[in-house]
Parts: C-alpha cells; sequence; structure tokens
C-alpha cells in the first residue's frame, strides 16, 4: 500500500512538461528499489503518446544507459524504448579498468598540484593574493599557483587554471610567470594567464609583456594593451586583439558575454561548477546571446541563463543538464 501510494505521489507530481516527466522517470527508475507497480506505471505513461516514447529514448541516448533499459525486461524491450547506443558486458571490464585508472591518474595529479602550490581555489572560487613586493595575483575558479619572491626575479608558477595579475613596477626584478607552454615577463603591468588542457593563453589589459614557448627557444612575441596570444603544441599562435569581456569580466565579479557564442558561455560557466552540459541539438551552440551573470550565483548561473534565452534547459540532475 506505500509503494502504491508513492507511485500515484510520482505520478500525480508529474507537471505537463512531456521532457520533465522523462527525467523524473529516467531518474526514479535507477534507483534500486523500484516495484513492479511503478515498472507498470512507467509502462502506461510510455504508451500513451509517441512523444512519451521519444522524450525518454532520448534522455536515455544521451545518458547512454543500455542497462538501465535491459533492466526494465523484455516488456519494455518490446515498447522501442532502448536507446541504440548498446553497452555489451565484453566492454565493461574494461571500461570499469579505464575509468578507475583516469580517476587514479586524476587524483595523484591533483594531490601533486595541491602539494606544489602556495595558494589555490577550488571551483566556483575566487581569490586575491597579496605579495610583499605589492603585486597582486587574482585566482580564478578551480587554479592554484607557487610563488617565489626571492632573488632577482619575481618567479610564479601557474600550476592549474588562470590568474590575473597587476604587477608593481621594479625595472631591476621582472615579474615572471610560468604556465605549462608559456613564460610570460614583465616590469609592471595587468594581464592574466590561463593554462587550458591543450595550451596557455596570455592577455594584457593594458602595459606591455613578453611571452615565450617554454619548451623551444625562439622570438617572443610582445604583447601590448587590449593583446592576446596562445601557446600550445605547436608554439606560438598569431597576436590578436581582445574583442570580448566574456574572457576578462570574471575579475569584477560578472561574466559579460556580448554576441558571444551560447556555446563559450557555456564553457565559461562550466568551470564555476561541476557537473556536464549536454547539448541535444548541436546547432544551438553558435547561438548568439548578450548578458551579464553575477559569479556570486554560481551554482545557479546555468538557470539564470536559462531564463533570460528561448532555449529550453533540462536538468536530469543538478549533475546533468541537457539543452534543448
Amino acid at each position: 500500500m506505500k509503494q502504491n501510494s508513492e507511485t500515484n505521489s510520482l505520478e500525480s507530481g508529474l507537471g505537463n512538461d512531456i521532457d520533465e516527466q522523462a527525467v523524473a522517470w529516467f531518474v526514479r527508475l535507477r534507483a534500486d528499489n523500484v516495484s513492479s507497480e511503478e515498472k507498470s506505471s512507467f509502462l502506461r505513461w510510455l504508451n500513451q503518446a509517441d512523444a512519451h516514447r521519444d522524450a525518454f529514448n532520448e534522455i536515455s541516448k544521451l545518458w547512454g544507459d543500455a542497462d538501465l533499459l535491459q533492466a526494465l525486461g523484455d516488456t519494455a524491450q518490446k515498447h522501442n524504448i532502448a536507446p541504440h547506443k548498446i553497452t555489451t558486458a565484453h566492454f565493461k571490464l574494461p571500461l570499469a579498468i579505464a575509468a578507475c585508472l583516469i580517476l587514479a591518474l586524476s587524483f595523484r595529479n591533483e594531490l601533486g598540484i595541491l602539494t606544489q602550490g602556495d595558494y589555490s581555489t577550488g571551483v566556483g572560487e575566487r581569490r586575491t593574493v597579496y605579495f610583499d613586493d605589492g603585486s597582486t595575483a587574482m585566482l580564478n575558479t578551480d587554479s592554484a599557483i607557487a610563488v617565489n619572491m626571492d632573488g632577482p626575479q619575481r618567479k610564479v608558477e601557474l600550476l592549474k587554471g588562470e590568474a590575473y595579475f597587476e604587477v608593481k613596477p621594479n625595472p631591476g626584478r621582472p615579474f615572471v610567470v610560468q604556465a605549462a607552454h608559456s613564460t610570460t615577463r614583465v616590469l609592471g603591468t595587468r594581464f592574466f594567464v590561463h593554462e587550458q588542457s591543450d595550451g596557455d593563453e596570455v592577455k594584457v589589459m593594458s602595459g606591455r609583456v613578453e611571452v615565450a614557448d617554454r619548451r623551444i627557444l625562439k622570438q617572443p612575441v610582445i604583447l601590448h594593451d587590449r593583446e592576446a596570444v596562445s601557446i600550445d603544441a605547436a608554439g606560438l599562435g598569431e597576436t590578436r586583439l581582445l574583442n570580448s569581456e566574456l574572457a576578462t569580466s570574471w575579475v569584477d565579479g560578472f561574466l559579460v558575454f556580448e554576441n558571444a557564442p551560447l556555446e563559450s558561455v557555456i564553457g565559461q560557466i562550466r568551470r564555476y561548477r561541476t557537473g556536464l552540459v549536454v547539448y541535444r541539438d548541436n546547432s544551438l551552440r553558435g547561438l548568439k546571446i548578450n548578458g551579464r551573470i553575477n559569479l556570486r550565483e554560481s551554482d545557479d548561473m546555468l538557470k539564470v541563463l536559462g531564463r533570460n534565452l528561448s532555449v529550453k534547459m533540462t536538468y536530469l540532475t543538478d549533475w546533468l543538464v541537457i539543452i534543448g
């Protein structure tokens, strides 16, 4: 009787939005204590309309969860809800081993960064560091630096993430920032260094900096006000003008975007929150949008963005969001 009450509660609690209904059923069916009554109730919902079946099938494909669908048994299979992507038992063990290895390597890398770093931030955090020479560094989300202010040079190593530097002028002691691919040398200026998975990016707000490839002896690039350059495995890229505030406005506590592609905005938001964002319709990636989002609302930035767009965002959980 209690289980029937729970089933009826789920059914009555579903709104009119079919995608939301599909998500609710998907989440419930992943539980360990799904009853036969709930399975029957799910199948009744599934058979009410082709749109129900299509929505649930879409959610299942996005998740890639063949095991969930197989667990519904032959009855569910005959209703054509199995995803196109098939996961067989043959691949489960290698995939599990690979996943464990990735997690272990990721943890080891993170532990190494934490032991080397003098200052760091977690996901969604920002932090300002004040150096003895009067210079400052503001760490963006999920970032870490190691600092050495002794000797003829003032040295900072960006271990991960991004930092914004305001350097106190001292001609006799250059300020040097090293990242995975780059070495940036300045006397006094305001600039960003962002270490990404495939390369570094240096952006100058004001002043003059010298950027060199850390691994190759090659003529450095000189950047001036509102200029930027990327450095990757192929070497130094072309100098370009900074024509968007999206990549620099975080210093003021906001993400500002003007005629920016949705994919770029989502990419910036993802740096401040955990979880995944999946596009149901890839054409939405290029949608141009304008606006400003407060970084102090990092947990709600996607919801704020969704409220101001004519694009639907479905929350499978807080960890997984589907766009479109």
